[in-house]
Formats: C-alpha cells, structure tokens, sequence
C-alpha cells in the first residue's frame, strides 16, 4: 500500500488546474443547460469554490483531482456531465463570500461544491442556504454548517461530523481514568473540535485537564507540551487542521521526550505531515475513520486517483468524500431529468436509496433531520496506526479497540 502523503511536494498551477477542469467540462460551456442535450446526457453548471492559491491549497486539489479522475464515471453510469465553474477563495472568509455570491448570482451554477473547510462553510452557510441550491459538502466536518431549523435544507455532507468523531475519540481518550489535553488549530475546525470535544466530555462525566491552541504555520509547540507535561496529561488528542502543524507539536513531544499513553488526531494529518515529520515522531499516534482506506470501495477510489493522476490523493478522506457527494447529486440529477429544479433535486438527494463508492454501497443515508453520509457507531469506524515508511495500519475497529485497546 503506497503512503497517503505525495512523495514530492508538487505547486498546483494555474496550467494543471485548467487541464484538470476542461477534463470534465471546463467553464463556461453554453450547453450547460441542465438538462438533456442530443446526447442525452444532462450536463450540469457546478459552482466550485476552494483555495486553489495559498497555504490550504490542498483543500482545492482533492476536489480537482477527483474531478479529473472520475469526471467520465458519472456521465456513463448517470448520464450527467459536470461542467465545472470554478473560483479560488484563498482560504479566506472574506473571498469565500464574494466567491459565492460570484457563483450564485452572476454565474448562474445548478449546485454549489465546497467551501472545503469548516470556517469559510460557516462564513457562508446563511447564503447558500437562502439560494435554495443543492449544496455540496464533501470537506467541512462542523456540525453547525447544516442547521435543520432551516427545512427544507440544502446541505449535504459526506465526511463525518465534529460531534460523531468526538463521541469515537471521547471513549478512548479518556479510559482507564486519563488525564485528557486537547491541542488545536486557531481556527474554526480547530475550534469546533474543542467545542465538541468539550461537550462530549461535559455530557459523560470528564473534563479536559489542559486545551492549548496552535496558530498556523507556527514554529515550535514546545510551552504547549511543557503545559501538558506540568498538568500531567497522558492522553492527547490533536484537533489541527494542517498536517505540518501536526508535525509541529510531535517534534516538541520528541524533544521534550514526553510520551503520552494515548496520542489521537484527525485524518488531517494525511496531508503534509510526513514532509516535515520523522518515523519517531508518528509511530504511537493513532486516528479513526468510517472509511477502509486500505481495501474495498474507499480504497478504490484513491487507486483511481493515483492512476489517473499520477499524484498521491490530495487529503485522502476528502478525496472518498467527493467521490461520495458527487455520486449523490449525480443520481438525483438523473431521477429528476433536470438539474434546474433544484427543489426535486435536492429531495431527490434526501431520498437517495443507495450511495455508491466503487462496490460499496450505503444505503439510506438521509432523513430531513440528517443530511451527514455517517453515523456514530464505534461499530462501523476503523482505527488506524502508522509504519515506518508513514503508511496506515489497520489496527481493529474503533469499539475493538475500546474493549481489547490498540
């Protein structure tokens, strides 16, 4: 199994992103009507907004990946074509806004794809909402992006949320009476990991014993892991959004030699993290996913990026998202016959039997109360550890793990 993490850094210019794009309809395309062409095939104007420039833009390259890989899939199995019209955000709250009102209102899109993190969602969620467009989510994990007081909804999600991974983390990280310390990125997914982690332990009779916050792109985590040294905390948990961050504060527990029984993070730590990390450093650290990264569906889907590509998967988790979401819309646009009549679309998409990824199948995801692809049970979730060369070891699933440990 080859590592989730590229083997060499690689700049996503403006030409790889325009090559990605035309693979699957381009821009601007006048037979973008959303509905059946000659063909027959419905081609469809999707809105997709990331930071394709910047710091986070790997966050836009797992979605544009997953377009140049699979872009043919969808119209053969579906009879739906994605004509894609794109902008770049930055990762800034402020460009995400005027990029979707960019999209919405002057590009005229039939369904909306990303912001693909947490905090720029939340920044826009009112919006997108309002629009009363098919709002694609195959990134964010905050809870609070999908607000079910707003019915019917228009978002869907296919990562987990915040409030299912904590209830899977909360378990472990606090058993056989752990002291818990939570690090997290000083933005809206780190903060919403606090949030959430916090609640869950409030709820089940825990509290935290430190919470440190790193800002991005920081230089030394080394008065965090002094802090949770001094608090005795031996169960730590990294809610960080970008891997080198990760590897920022790993380094300082090597440094410190300060050797937690339980060190838990999020599938985040597949995107950066080996450049700037040693074997040392990651071989305890433990994360948990509802997806089988190593066989079966999940797993297809990122050989297929790598074929096609000739890249390692972007962020591995999203990459099986976007997969996931895409397929979603592209059968609820088939069952309607026309991507314009967003109110069928988007019930046709909560009514959806069956997702599938590769030869997995999910079925009956939705309800008007729950649009989120996963559920919570420690049942269906995987644990996963890390070799020397920083590829993923099965190690049980999540509740075999809380009963036998890992």
């Amino acid at each position: 199994m080859n590592s989730f993490t590229r083997i060499h850094k690689r700049l996503v210019t403006a030409a790889v992103a325009v090559l990605a794009l035309s693979a699957c309809g381009g821009g601007g395309d006048d037979d973008a009507s959303g509905t059946a062409g000659a063909d027959g095939v419905i081609t469809v104007k999707l809105g997709v907004v990331g930071p394709k420039s910047g710091p986070a833009s790997l966050y836009y390259e797992y979605m544009d990946q997953t377009f140049e890989t699979f872009s043919d899939d969808f119209e053969e199995k579906y009879d739906v074509r994605f004509d894609i019209v794109s902008e770049d955000d930055q990762a800034a709250p402020e460009e995400t806004a005027r990029a979707v009102s960019r999209l919405i209102n002057e590009k005229g899109v039939h369904a909306l794809m990303g912001p693909p993190l947490s905090g720029n969602s939340l920044q826009v969620a009112d919006v997108v909402q309002k629009s009363q467009l098919p709002w694609l989510l195959p990134g964010p994990n905050a809870d609070e992006i999908i607000n079910y007081d707003v019915q019917p909804n228009w978002g869907f999600m296919t990562n987990f949320t915040n409030q299912q991974i904590m209830a899977i983390l909360g378990e472990r990280l606090w058993s056989d009476g752990q002291k818990v310390g939570i690090v997290y990125s000083a933005d809206g997914f780190g903060q919403s990991n606090l949030e959430h982690l916090k609640s869950w332990a409030e709820e089940n009779g825990h509290e935290l014993t430190a919470e440190e916050t790193i800002q991005p792109g920081a230089s030394d985590a080394n008065a965090i892991i002094k802090r949770f040294k001094d608090s005795g905390v031996d169960s730590v948990f990294m809610g960080i959004t970008q891997g080198a961050d990760t590897a920022t504060v790993t380094r300082a527990m090597e440094q410190a030699s300060y050797q937690p029984k339980t060190i838990m993070t999020t599938g985040t730590i597949l995107t950066d993290y080996q450049d700037v990390a040693e074997p040392s450093q990651w071989e305890n650290i433990q994360i948990v996913d509802p997806r089988n990264f190593l066989e079966g569906g999940d797993a297809w889907v990122l050989d297929q990026v790598r074929e096609e590509t000739g890249e390692e998967p972007a962020i591995p988790t999203n990459n099986i998202s976007s997969y996931a979401i895409l397929d979603i819309y592209a059968q609820a646009v088939k069952e309607v016959g026309d991507a314009t009549d967003f109110e069928a679309v988007r019930q046709a998409m909560e009514d959806i039997e069956t997702v599938h990824i590769g030869d997995l199948t999910i079925e009956n995801p939705f309800t008007p109360e729950d649009h989120v692809l996963y559920d919570d049970d420690p049942a269906n979730w995987l644990t996963y550890g890390f070799d020397k060369n920083f590829d993923l070891v099965l190690k049980g699933t999540a509740a075999e793990c809380l009963e036998k440990g890992c």
